[in-house]
């Protein structure tokens, strides 16, 4: 799957705000420039923004008259590798991008590292209604003995 294809079909973003919101893609701390042609595999991590300010941010922005600049770090095309089982990558979503499409992206699940989820929830334990039948600090300690990653969906009402 082309970056271009995770932005559109997994995370739902339309393509005119592909091209015009998100500008900066990095692929396991490399740029990335050319999102029809750089590939997503098992255990990337993506990083995903708005423009960034500065110097710095418009020569880490992709597509950019200056990408020249950082050519030797940035990901080169790559010949796509035919893969039909599921992966799984790690992704963050900066600035304006994550304020702009966060809900979308949690109303369509995430998974979850079953400690991380605890620890986040754990102090937000009195907002949590009801969860698989349990709620508030029974739900997170039942999260703690989970060995695997959690799928979650969240939905704002």
């Amino acid at each position: 799957m082309s970056v271009r294809n995770l932005l559109h079909d997994v995370l739902g973003y339309e393509d005119n705000f592909i091209e015009q919101t998100v500008r900066t893609i990095f692929r396991n701390n490399r740029p990335v420039d050319d999102i029809d042609n750089v590939f997503i595999k098992d255990g990337d991590r993506l990083a995903l923004g708005g423009a960034m300010p500065g110097i710095v941010g418009i020569v880490m922005g992709r597509d950019n008259p200056y990408k020249s600049f950082r050519s030797d770090i940035s990901v080169q095309k790559e010949v796509k590798a035919r893969n039909i089982e599921p992966i799984t990558i790690s992704m963050k979503i900066f600035s304006t991008l994550a304020v702009e499409t966060g809900i979308d992206v949690l109303g369509r699940g995430i998974l979850v590292e079953s400690l991380t989820l605890a620890d986040f929830l754990e102090e937000k334990s009195d907002l949590i209604i009801e969860a698989d039948g349990k709620k508030g600090k029974e739900l997170v300690e039942y999260i703690r003995t989970m060995k695997d990653k959690i799928g979650i969906r969240v939905i704002f009402e």
